[in-house]
């Protein structure tokens, strides 16, 4: 699978979320009138039987009784869970998603730039201050044939055991791959603000980081009650994320295809 692929079958549970939400919200579940009476008769429904009828203005579901569902469950606040879970996934998506590229293309990299591929950004710089290597990684630097493919394994390797899941880890990826400047960049890409970008996938790794690590809930509060979550913000903040990441990858293939060219014609040159 390509990066884009992994990242659209990620991807795929946080939109499912979103409309599952859409189809199960509603301002009370019904479970008499006449809507309600009228399906007892179309499903054959014994007299005794509950049923209860989710109805919005795009979705009409009925649930019996045998499916076993409290009413609670699919109350407004219960139903905001799967917003919650839709923030987690998306947020996973787009970490894992540059956890992918860069694996996929960062040895094109190295060959093309050979020992300019590192970027002397201090930001990247710092993120990489855990990569060591030992006496016996050093000599293996020697062999020209097996630096590019070994300092590939190490970057990769060091990448995947640590977090991109920030407005940093796009950035870090992006210079690696020779992308200046990789917001910027993608900003004018999309023709959007960098700094609503920035601001609304920051915000979502944020809201899934207290999703994960605290429940949602605000520890600090007396009653630890969970935050709100809303349709909307939801919607924008899933969005964007998806927005960020195919635009990065339509700059990356870009980048990628000028450094294949490069290397063809390097090799034809010798």
């Amino acid at each position: 699978m390509t990066p884009k692929q992994v990242f659209e079958d990620s991807f795929r549970m946080a939109e499912l979320l979103i409309h599952v939400y859409r189809l199960l919200e509603n301002d009370g579940l019904q479970t008499t009138g006449q809507l309600v009476t009228s399906l007892r008769g179309l499903l054959e429904c014994e007299e005794d039987e509950q049923i209860q009828l989710v109805v919005n203005t795009i979705f009409l579901g009925c649930i019996r009784e045998s499916a076993n569902v409290p009413n609670a469950q699919l109350r407004p606040l219960s139903l905001q869970n799967l917003l919650r879970q839709a923030v987690v996934s998306g947020c996973t998506a787009y970490e894992t998603y540059l956890s992918t590229l860069l694996a996929e293309n960062i040895l094109t990299v190295i060959e093309v730039r050979q020992q300019d591929f590192f970027p002397t950004d201090a930001d990247v710089v710092k993120y990489f201050e855990g990569l060591s290597l030992g006496i016996n990684e050093a000599f293996r630097l020697l062999n020209k044939d097996d630096q590019a493919v070994f300092l590939r394994g190490k970057i990769v390797t060091f990448v995947q055991k640590n977090n991109l899941g920030s407005v940093a880890g796009l950035k870090t990826v992006g210079l690696l791959l020779g992308i200046e400047a990789p917001w910027n960049s993608l900003a004018v890409h999309l023709h959007k603000e960098r700094r609503d970008l920035t601001k609304t996938v920051s915000d979502a790794i944020e809201r899934r980081n207290a999703i994960v690590h605290k429940a949602d809930r605000d520890l600090a509060a007396d009653g630890l009650e969970k935050q709100p979550i809303a349709f909307a913000w939801t919607q924008q903040a899933v969005d964007t994320i998806k927005h960020v990441c195919l635009g990065f990858d339509e700059l990356v293939n870009a980048r990628m295809t000028e450094y294949r060219a490069e290397l063809a014609a390097r090799n034809q040159e010798n």
